[in-house]
């Protein structure tokens, strides 16, 4: 009778030691796993999610539901308006779950085309950038490869020729955002 409970303690012992054992190894593929994954991808699996996104812009984080995800860039839309946000200007991002997306490819529109589109409208925009105070009102008139060209106006304004207050170049990776009402 005494070494049946013998025999009975070991093999609990054992199962509990096979049981640590394989935690032990899921968790290492977690890590694992986790290790290989981008921002992109983590992104990728909020789309449709209320974000709130730092990118260190006077007036706090933008807000909003997160649309498109572009190659180096991501949408976000509320009521207020929708803000275009190069991945290199985010700080850090509120509001996401745990999971990521791996198997669904991306939009591969860079920032610098998603611009072009903004300036081929001429679409009034406003320019947030890094470390900046205020954001600029005005409208993109040209998007090289590095750097946009921007009208500055009067907010309210539409992108006329004589309501240019002045023209500024800016190099893309100065910008935290662009956001339209």
């Amino acid at each position: 009778m005494r070494w049946e409970t013998l025999f009975a303690d070991l093999e609990g012992q054992l199962a509990a030691a096979g049981d640590a054992e394989l935690e032990s190894e899921i968790a290492d593929r977690q890590r694992g796993e986790v290790a290989g994954l981008g921002f992109t991808a983590r992104l990728r699996a909020q789309r449709g999610r209320a974000l709130r996104v730092h990118v260190g812009i006077t007036g706090g984080p933008l807000q909003g539901e997160l649309g498109t995800v572009g190659a180096d860039w991501f949408l976000l839309e509320s009521a207020s308006g929708s803000h275009v946000v190069p991945l290199q200007a985010v700080q850090m991002v509120e509001g996401m779950d745990r999971y990521a997306n791996t198997s669904v490819p991306g939009v591969q529109l860079k920032f610098a085309a998603a611009l072009r589109g903004l300036a081929r409208d001429r679409y009034p925009v406003d320019l947030h950038l890094l470390g900046a105070g205020q954001a600029q009102h005005g409208s993109i008139d040209r998007v090289g490869h590095d750097f946009i060209e921007f009208a500055l106006l009067e907010p309210g304004e539409p992108r006329r020729r004589g309501n240019v207050v002045s023209v500024a170049v800016v190099p893309l990776a100065r910008i935290a955002a662009v956001s339209s009402r």
